[in-house]
């Protein structure tokens, strides 16, 4: 059975890859997981980086993420993306949800940026703000299909499409 951190809904591991692959962090970079939710993802990039920041606001993950995340080079921050951004600037953000995007797009220093949306309208509004700021680079769509039995033979099913939509940006 699964723990809590994974039941629902996270980032699912063919987008990590795409999204591990438009973001290239170097090894001496930090990376922030804005919206962390599970951990999954910070959990996939701290053996690419020197540190991860792990931010997520529900308390009801806070503890559990902690507890995940013991020893390792992943710190648990409590509390929202806007204010962690503003107060902070990690070299490569990964945005896990879009609630509030455009401030904390607003605020974001990073190098490196990709902003997952499960909506098309949310993905085009992530990206026309990328562009007032100069830093949009493009939208990928990532549709997944996995496979299951069916009559002894495999089919497979469709899940929904994630729209990443990254940025360039060395505004410091």
């Amino acid at each position: 059975m699964e723990s809590n951190l994974n039941q629902g809904k996270f980032t699912k591991d063919e987008v990590i890859g795409v999204v591990f692959s438009k973001l290239n962090p170097e090894r001496e970079w930090t990376f922030a997981d804005i919206g962390s939710g599970s951990g999954r993802v910070a959990e996939f990039f701290s053996k690419y980086v020197r540190k991860v920041y792990a931010v997520e606001k529900d308390d009801a993950l806070i503890d559990k993420l902690r507890e995940k995340f013991m020893g390792t080079n992943v710190e648990v921050v409590a509390g929202d993306g806007y204010n962690f951004l503003s107060n902070n600037s990690p070299d490569c953000v990964f945005f896990g949800g879009t609630s509030g995007i455009e401030r904390m797009l607003e605020v974001c220093k990073a190098k490196r940026i990709a902003v997952n949306c499960a909506r098309m309208d949310v993905a085009i509004e992530t990206a026309k703000k990328m562009k007032e700021l100069g830093m949009f680079r493009e939208i990928v769509i990532v549709n997944i299909s996995k496979s299951y039995d069916l009559a002894g033979g495999i089919a497979f099913k469709a899940l929904n499409p994630v729209f990443v939509v990254v940025g360039y940006a060395d505004r410091r």
